[in-house]
């Protein structure tokens, strides 16, 4: 193979991979294979530059929003640091085709090199999970269900478990000269399997279950301000303030629970004396909570954190969310201590304190409301870690308007999607500027807003107490693939090890 050849299909899987998350996603189940046969037929050498120029140009696109951002130098230096996920994932293939004769072996091998890396970044401060490539199936729903026990790895796993099996059905056909589907057909019957359990899944009624179930409902209306970005807390809090639903009432009749965005307001409500003063007079007529998301800081104006309140009928607080994980570099500097030098990156006005408790908010009446703000419903951990404490639903608020008309909006309410059915719960995703929407637990959107709109969705979710297997579990199915995988393969080393030198 040339080296031309090479780039050729390096760029294949790259661009087929970034076309998968604009609503293409059946490229996922083969956006692999261009890539599979270039590390299949190349040196090490050739490897190490291939597997870096396929992922440069795969996470240059899937971030590409990042131009956007006040500080554009964030784009490069995102996709520079990401393709390294993709730099060890060609080594991982090199090796496993050059030290791994097993078919079976391999393709299980292969999806499990790749889970590991979107795994890996997923952990710690310093987590950024744009590209994970189980999104790519969000509209999918009955092979999504199987996130109710693997979380969105597997989707991934199965993806690139396809991707391996087509690989060695071609190669191992090529060998033999004659068509071989053996692989091809094992990877199908287990993806028959998963739908099948979506299918069943979905088909269970789910307001037959409301029902049958008595879990307490909470009508809400969710405020998309749509305050242009750099132009937030011009007017105190007055440019959040929704327009009236109708002569009699500002909200509809029934509704129970208002929610605003992210950092809605900046500071305590006194210091919002506009919006204070509607608020006030609002709820003289409409009994109502207010969810609200704010920007708080001590005294000292030292510290300073991004968080959601729950105000009751009298407007006082009844509930506290501060958000855990921020943004790194651009809402705070992860690990400062060892990190600082890079404070360059950080465009934003404050340094946020990361907060502690993954607690719910108490909704008085009602029941418990788990809440993520922003980049935290990226991160399946955080939504099941608050859903193990007592969530019975998930809330998203988020400020995407510097995002502007790109396609960050609508993939951040793709993750509070996968966040809903992993945790088996109703989620609701507030964003500034959108999209916005209310989700069912199998993934259904129920109601979404229009991006850069200035709106407010009404809807009713209900508070589900049971947990699914991920929720209570988390990541141990994935675990145990790799512990079970990585075992075998060790064990096969050594065997072909000693079958040589004995």
């Amino acid at each position: 193979m040339k080296n031309y050849q090479r780039l050729i299909l390096s760029t294949a899987t790259a661009i087929f991979l970034f076309l998968s998350f604009r609503d293409l996603g059946f490229l996922a189940w083969f956006s692999f294979l261009p890539f599979m046969f270039v590390i299949y037929n190349s040196s090490l050498k050739q490897t190490l530059l291939f597997s870096f120029i396929c992922g440069l140009l795969y996470f240059s696109g899937v971030t590409y929003w990042m131009l956007i951002l006040p500080v554009k130098y964030t784009w490069p230096i995102m996709a520079l640091l990401l393709s390294i996920i993709f730099f060890i994932f060609g080594i991982a293939l090199y090796f496993i085709f050059t030290k791994i004769k097993q078919p079976y072996l391999r393709i299980l091998l292969i999806p499990a090199a790749w889970v590991l890396m979107e795994y890996l970044r997923s952990q710690t401060l310093l987590a950024f999970t744009v590209g994970i490539i189980g999104y790519t199936q969000h509209n999918f729903l009955p092979l999504m269900q199987i996130t109710r026990f693997t979380g969105i790895y597997g989707i991934s796993f199965i993806l690139v478990l396809f991707n391996a099996a087509i690989f060695e059905t071609i190669i191992f056909s090529i060998k033999n000269r004659k068509a071989i589907f053996k692989y091809l057909i094992i990877s199908i019957s287990v993806l028959a399997v998963f739908i099948t359990y979506g299918i069943i899944s979905l088909n269970n009624n789910l307001n037959r279950v409301i029902k049958e179930k008595g879990y307490s409902e909470v009508r809400l209306a969710v405020v998309q301000a749509n305050v242009i970005f750099g132009q937030k807390y011009s007017e105190k809090g007055i440019e959040i303030i929704p327009e009236p639903y109708s002569e009699n009432s500002y909200f509809k009749e029934g509704t129970e629970l208002v929610i605003f965005s992210e950092s809605a307001l900046w500071d305590s409500i006194d210091e919002n004396k506009d919006f204070k003063k509607w608020a006030e007079k609002v709820l003289k007529n409409e009994p109502l909570y207010f969810l609200i998301g704010q920007y708080l800081h001590n005294e000292e104006y030292s510290e300073y954190y991004n968080s959601a309140l729950l105000y009751d009928e009298d407007l006082e607080v009844v509930g506290r969310y501060d958000e855990i994980h921020p943004v790194p570099f651009s809402q705070y500097i992860p690990y400062s201590r060892v990190l600082g030098f890079l404070d360059f990156l950080d465009f934003s006005s404050v340094n946020l304190i990361p907060g502690r408790d993954y607690s719910p908010v108490i909704y008085p009446g009602k029941g418990s409301l788990g809440v993520n703000i922003c980049y935290e419903t990226t991160i399946p951990s955080i939504a099941g870690n608050i859903r193990n404490n007592g969530a019975e639903a998930i809330i998203v608020i988020s400020d995407d308007s510097s995002m502007l008309d790109s396609i960050a909006p609508w993939n951040h309410l793709v993750f509070t999607k996968v966040r809903a059915i992993e945790n088996g719960c109703y989620a609701v995703h507030c964003g500034n500027s959108g999209v916005s929407g209310i989700i069912s637990p199998d993934g259904n959107i129920i109601v979404k807003s229009e991006l850069l709109n200035k709106e407010v969705l009404y809807g009713s979710i209900y508070l589900i107490t049971e947990k699914t297997f991920y929720t209570r579990l988390g990541d141990l199915l994935l675990l145990l693939y790799f512990g079970i995988v990585f075992s075998l393969t060790a064990a096969y080393l050594i065997y072909r090890k000693i079958k040589k030198t004995g």
